[in-house]
């Protein structure tokens, strides 16, 4: 039983060597690509519509080369809002609480290395933020990453000190009696609309009555004959001989008449003999 007991002990001790080997490689880990991050000045004042933030980073080792880029990520926690009120002729600031905001990232270089030329695992550095960019007096949150995703330190808690834009936040009030106070527009408020005299003077019978000379339908020039109604046209049945007058060709006419009648009727009385 006690040959058996030793090996079992061992086992456990083995176990327990390998879970301390693995925690002290995660943490040893998570350091080197960790280091620190820490602002100088957490409340910045606002100097010609920027803000000049101070700070120290290090980094667990020294970076390849000496000016890499690091991302510091800025997320809107709070802004400071100037607004005017009722019974109060001055701003008033308040501080608004904000959530779920998007963060805003800036990419800089940030250099650690001297005059030299050497490379050093800690730096001091500086960089601004501007209204242009977006930014406002209020508090933020911000954190810096490195290019590869790893946060460098926690986040750190940096106040912008300044004036925001002035918001009206005032309860309209209107009163017409005020002197120096006009009603405009139109509507139930406005009054009802001034109406011409001229126009309220017309009759209301429904009749038009016309005013003035219309100029007519048909021109005068529309009544005058045309030149070729002004010809004398021949007159009589249309039959007329060119060359011919009028007597003779009525004559004419009786006589084919008269012998047309005469062959008809010598035609029917030798169809009645035969």
């Amino acid at each position: 039983m006690n040959g058996l007991s030793k090996p079992r002990a061992s086992t456990a001790q083995h176990l327990v060597a390998s879970f301390l080997a693995l925690a002290l490689l995660l943490v040893a880990g998570s350091a080197s690509a960790g280091g620190t991050f820490k602002l100088r000045t957490t409340s910045v004042q606002e100097v010609s519509g920027g803000w000049h933030v101070y700070c120290d980073v290090a980094l667990a080792r020294a970076p390849d080369i000496a000016h890499p880029t690091l991302k510091f990520l800025l997320t809107k926690t709070a802004v400071f809002e100037r607004d005017l009120v009722d019974n109060n002729p001055k701003p008033v600031t308040n501080r608004q609480a904000l959530l779920n905001q998007n963060p805003s990232v800036e990419s800089l270089e940030v250099d650690f290395s001297d005059a030299s030329g050497k490379i050093f695992t800690i730096t001091h550095f500086d960089f601004s933020l501007t209204r242009t960019r977006g930014y406002e007096a209020g508090e933020y949150t911000i954190k810096v990453r490195t290019s590869d995703g790893v946060d460098v330190g926690s986040p750190a808690t940096l106040t912008l000190n300044g004036e925001n834009p002035v918001v009206d936040r005032r309860a309209m009030t209107f009163d017409a009696k005020k002197s120096g106070m006009k009603k405009v527009g139109t509507g139930i408020d406005a009054g009802a609309p001034k109406v011409d005299e001229t126009v309220a003077a017309a009759p209301t019978n429904g009749d038009v009555t016309a005013s003035g000379d219309a100029p007519p339908f048909l021109s005068a020039d529309a009544f005058q004959k045309q030149p070729e109604e002004i010809h004398d046209h021949p007159k009589g049945c249309g039959c007329d001989v060119p060359g011919a007058s009028s007597g003779a060709s009525r004559g004419l006419l009786m006589l084919v008449t008269g012998l047309g009648l005469s062959a008809v009727a010598w035609r029917k009385r030798r169809t009645q003999a035969s």
